[in-house]
């Protein structure tokens, strides 16, 4: 067995065997008996080549000192929210957006992951009435509507965040759902049960929407086209991709690494399905489908480098 990365009480552990089957070890665990898990290789198929990194990378990174500040993190929050190094995999996501669609993902994802960890395991994360009163402040803010909330007491930018009322609403919508799933501590959910708030507590939908305005920004494609059931399979499987990697154990990332191949194989035969609008909007209908799976591939990528 080989080891490429050193276990300590601050580091993960990766291990690796013959049949290339990834073994992690998570850090937590070091002082404990530790809890070794073999995750099947998903780099393959759709995600199967190293996505490149958007050539405004640097300009992107400054949207750290922004983020913290507005947010109002201390010391601590700030080093926290700077080693996450947000603009990397934003950059990955969404690697051939111009400037303007990657600053607005990176600021998105530098305000949303902070807003999500006081639910996910936070504060709110068993406080179904003040998390609902968060979301709908913050959508006030996003959506410029009722009850009115100032953006500077709350913590963010209004441009900065505002991505469309219905991707914003249904990921909070989901926040509240999994706060509501998770609360059944005396039963364990089906993966049906799962996916009903991780499909849209993920933050997927938003990511969607930058994801398509990376492309339609430069090319132009009919609305129906983009809503079309051909091309609006490939946003679903995405979501569910993601979605399904936030199992644990070994039996369960048995399983959900099966469920992730196997929406390969409808994602390649969806591919193949895809009827015809004519070469020109055939090629950004294809550049949009290539969008989504950077989305997964560097989401998967930045889930082995923060070791979840």
């Amino acid at each position: 067995m080989k080891l490429s990365g050193e276990i300590t009480a601050t580091s993960a552990g990766v291990l690796t065997n013959t049949d290339g089957l990834i073994i992690l070890t998570r850090p937590e665990t070091a002082k404990e008996d530790p809890i070794t898990v073999k995750i099947p290789d998903l780099f393959i198929s759709i995600v199967g080549e190293p996505k490149t990194l958007n050539q405004f990378l640097e300009k992107a990174i400054s949207t750290d000192d922004w983020a913290c500040k507005v947010l109002d993190f201390d010391e601590k929050l700030t080093k926290e929210g700077v080693d996450m190094r947000f603009p990397l995999p934003c950059a990955s996501m969404v690697p051939n957006s111009t400037e303007q669609p990657l600053q607005a993902f990176t600021e998105w994802v530098s305000w949303s992951i902070p807003f999500d960890d006081r639910i996910d395991g936070g504060y709110l994360a068993n406080d179904l009435g003040g998390a609902a009163k968060e979301n709908i402040e913050s959508l006030a803010i996003m959506d410029d509507d009722y009850p009115t909330v100032d953006p500077e007491e709350k913590g963010f930018d209004v441009e900065g965040v505002g991505v469309g009322g219905w991707t914003g609403a249904t990921y909070m919508l989901g926040l509240l759902q999994q706060i509501k799933w998770l609360g059944y501590k005396d039963r364990v959910l089906t993966v049906d049960e799962y996916l009903a708030f991780r499909h849209p507590s993920s933050g997927m939908g938003p990511t969607c929407v930058f994801a398509e305005w990376s492309i339609t920004e430069a090319n132009k494609i009919p609305y129906e086209v983009v809503e079309h059931p051909s091309v609006e399979i490939f946003r679903d499987l995405f979501i569910d991709i993601v979605s399904i990697q936030a199992y644990s154990l070994q039996g369960a990332i048995d399983e959900a690494g099966k469920m992730v191949l196997d929406r390969y194989k409808i994602w390649e035969q969806a591919v193949r399905d895809l009827p015809s609008w004519g070469e020109e909007i055939d090629a950004v209908v294809l550049k949009l489908v290539r969008a989504y799976s950077d989305v997964c591939w560097e989401n998967m990528n930045w889930s082995y480098f923060l070791s979840h």
